[in-house]
C-alpha cells in the first residue's frame, strides 16, 4: 500500500483528480478462483503421469536386461558378456536424462508449468483491459505486489526526473528532441477530398514546425503500419482513445491530428494536440480561412494555439 501511495502521489500533481479514476485488484485471489485452473492442473497431473509411465517403462526393461544378464552370465561368452553390460550402461544413462529433461532444472515440466502459468496470466491480464477500458479505469494496481497491472493515462515523468537531475549540469545537458506523430488528417467531406485538403494541411503544418522548433517527425508509413496492426485499416475519424494507443505503439512525445471540410470557399479545421504519454488532449484548435490560398495562415493560427504546449 506505501508503494501504491508513492507512486500516486506522483502522479496527482500532473493529473486533476477528475481525470482520474483508480481501480485494484488482487490477483492472487484471481487465480485461486478461476474455474479454469483446476482443468489446467489436470492437464499437467495427466502428462506427468504420462512421463512417470515412461519412466517406468525404461527400469522395467533395464531390470529385464540385468536379469537376462545375470540367469546367462556363466554360459555366454566374455564378449556377449561385455555387449549385455554396455547396453545396460546406455540404458540407465538414457534413463538418469530422461529423469533431467523432465524434472530437472528446466525440464518439460518446469516449461509446461510456465506455458500454463502463462496462459492464465495472458486471460486475467486481457479481462483486466476489458473491464478497466469499459468501466472508465485510468490505471488498474495489483493489490498483491503493488504495481500497475492496467494504465489508460497513466503519467510517465521518467524524463521529468531525467531533466530535473540534470538541471545543474547546465549546458552540458543533452537536449532531447521532441518526437511527434502527424497522422493523415481527415476530410470530412466530398468538397475537401476533392481538393486534397487533409495532405495539403499536413505536409503545410510540417513544414511549419521544421521550421519554428527541433522535432523528429514519424514517417507516415509507420503511422499507417501501427493503424493497421491496431485494425484500423480505413480512413475515418480517429478517437481519442486511439490516438493514444497510437502514440503510445509509435513511442512518440505527441500527436498532432487533424479534421477538415470545405464548403463554400470556406476552409474549417479541428486539430488537437494529445500528449502520447499521458493520453490527454492538452489543446483543441478550431480555425478557418477563406481561400485554399491562405493554407499557410490557417498553419500559423493552429501553431499559435498548440505551440506553447510542445515543449
Amino acid at each position: 500500500m506505501k508503494r501504491i501511495l508513492f507512486v500516486l502521489l506522483f502522479l496527482f500533481p500532473l493529473i486533476s483528480f477528475a481525470e482520474v479514476k483508480i481501480g485494484y485488484v488482487d490477483t492472487d485471489k484471481v487465480v485461486s478462483s478461476y474455474k479454469g485452473l483446476s482443468s489446467l492442473k489436470e492437464q499437467i497431473d495427466m502428462q506427468s503421469n504420462q512421463w512417470k509411465r515412461e519412466l517406468g517403462a525404461k527400469k522395467l526393461e533395464i531390470n529385464r536386461l540385468k536379469e537376462d544378464l545375470n540367469n546367462k552370465k556363466l554360459v555366454i561368452s566374455p564378449e556377449m558378456r561385455i555387449e549385455k553390460e554396455n547396453e545396460i550402461a546406455r540404458k540407465e544413462k538414457e534413463y538418469t536424462q530422461f529423469i533431467d529433461s523432465i524434472w530437472g532444472e528446466g525440464g518439460l515440466l518446469e516449461k509446461r508449468k510456465k506455458e500454463y502459468s502463462k496462459e492464465i496470466t495472458d486471460k486475467i491480464e486481457a479481462v483486466i483491459k476489458t473491464i478497466a477500458d469499459e468501466r472508465g479505469f485510468t490505471i488498474v494496481f495489483d493489490k498483491n505486489k503493488a504495481g500497475i497491472v492496467y494504465s489508460k493515462n497513466v503519467v510517465d515523468i521518467t524524463q521529468d526526473v531525467i531533466d530535473a537531475l540534470n538541471q545543474e549540469f547546465g549546458g552540458n545537458q543533452v537536449k532531447k528532441t521532441i518526437e511527434i506523430a502527424i497522422p493523415n488528417v481527415f476530410e470530412t467531406n466530398n468538397t475537401a477530398q476533392e481538393m486534397k485538403l487533409g495532405s495539403r494541411l499536413r505536409a503545410t503544418l510540417k513544414n511549419a514546425l521544421n521550421r519554428i522548433g527541433d522535432y523528429d517527425f514519424t514517417k507516415i508509413q509507420d503511422i499507417s503500419d501501427a493503424l493497421n496492426a491496431m485494425g484500423i485499416n480505413v480512413q475515418r475519424k480517429l478517437t481519442d482513445t486511439e490516438l493514444t494507443t497510437l502514440g503510445r505503439n509509435l513511442s512518440v512525445d505527441y500527436i498532432i491530428y487533424g479534421t477538415c471540410e470545405a464548403d463554400v470557399g470556406v476552409i474549417k479545421t479541428n486539430f488537437k494536440l494529445v500528449n502520447a504519454r499521458t493520453g490527454i488532449v492538452l489543446v483543441t484548435s478550431n480555425r478557418s480561412v477563406d481561400s485554399d490560398k491562405k493554407l499557410d495562415q490557417l498553419i500559423n493560427d493552429i501553431l499559435t494555439d498548440i505551440k506553447p504546449e510542445l515543449r
